[in-house]
């Protein structure tokens, strides 16, 4: 249970992250009871989605991005390998989170704001970063999903 502290710090970042989302995005959800809000941005294969979460008892935002396909099963065990090479060798500050039941992968970043200033140029870089990251490897996960032999896009300097 948060207190008193806790809740008022997170209306707070919540009102934030609110007015830099609808400065970037026209549609969007929320759910202000909850902390969440979600969008969605166009990418190239596929919409980049985003679903934020505030929790204010742990005072920590999570940004989930959900890619737009489902591996099947028989593809899953190759695909959670790759997953987790692609965490071990190129992911620093957040990880792609594959569900090997549901065969669903998000990439998930958290952010933790107890006793903190958020501006809101850290949340629009957290949304640029999340942004950039999903498209670069939006098409190499489709592919090794679908049994496609794929080669990694180069790293980002």
């Amino acid at each position: 249970m948060a207190t008193s502290q806790e809740e008022l710090d997170s209306k707070r970042f919540y009102s934030t992250l609110k007015k830099v989302v609808s400065g970037i995005v026209e549609h969007y959800t929320c759910d202000d009871d909850g902390y969440k809000i979600t969008f969605s941005v166009d990418g190239e294969p596929f919409e980049v989605l985003f679903k934020f979460s505030l929790h204010p008892s742990s005072q920590l935002m999570t940004l989930y991005s959900k890619l737009a396909f489902t591996v099947d099963e028989d593809k899953r065990a190759a695909y959670a390998t790759r997953i987790c090479s692609l965490n071990y060798d190129r992911m620093y500050g957040a990880t792609f989170d594959f569900s090997p039941d549901k065969g669903i992968t998000v990439y998930r970043i958290a952010v933790p704001y107890k006793k903190s200033l958020i501006s809101p140029e850290l949340i629009e870089q957290v949304i640029r970063d999340t942004y950039a990251t999903v498209m670069r490897y939006n098409q190499y996960l489709y592919d090794v999903a679908r049994g496609i032999e794929a080669e990694l896009p180069p790293e980002q300097s």
